[in-house]
């Protein structure tokens, strides 16, 4: 989450396009700690029209690179500003992440929290492992079976041995 609103900085944004006060001034008016997060903020209204993206855009690795590449002849701002990528932090974050884990760091990673309990693989079976699956599973029902007729046997020897006494 921003620290500050769409709405305080499109305020900001349009008070700097009025032509009122220069970058710093407004900085120091709005107690905003440097005036490089208000150019941040005036480059995407001036590249995008808007401030703040409703919903997040998924880059493809290719798209990335592209900006990486894009990176070794020009600045991090203008390369946001060419490639209308904002904040440009996200460049930043990009490039660290290409330098340490290479082109497949740049691909997308699976959303949400890793499950704590870690979920059962399926993993598809050779055939010596599927038929000795199937074997233990054979074995099971037939263990089953047999303790089945050993709980009825018990129960008709016992019905047999109580109408004896009667």
């Amino acid at each position: 989450m921003s620290k500050y609103s769409n709405e305080f900085k499109l305020i900001i944004v349009n008070e700097w396009l009025v032509g009122q006060n220069g970058l710093k001034k407004l900085a120091k008016k709005y107690n905003i700690p440097t005036f490089r997060s208000i150019v941040e903020w005036r480059d995407e209204y001036l590249v995008t029209g808007s401030i703040g993206s409703k919903s997040h855009k998924p880059y493809s690795p290719d798209f990335k690179m592209t900006v990486l590449n894009y990176l070794e002849t020009h600045s991090q701002s203008e390369a946001a500003r060419y490639f209308a990528v904002f904040p440009s932090t996200t460049i930043a974050n990009w490039l660290r992440t290409y330098r340490k884990f290479g082109y497949n760091g740049l691909k997308p990673k699976p959303k949400g929290r890793q499950p704590t309990m870690g979920r059962k693989r399926i993993h598809p079976l050779t055939p010596e492992q599927q038929e000795l699956a199937d074997l233990k599973q054979e074995n099971y029902q037939l263990k089953m079976k047999v303790a089945i007729f050993e709980k009825l046997k018990a129960l008709v020897d016992q019905r047999t041995e109580k109408n004896k006494r009667q």
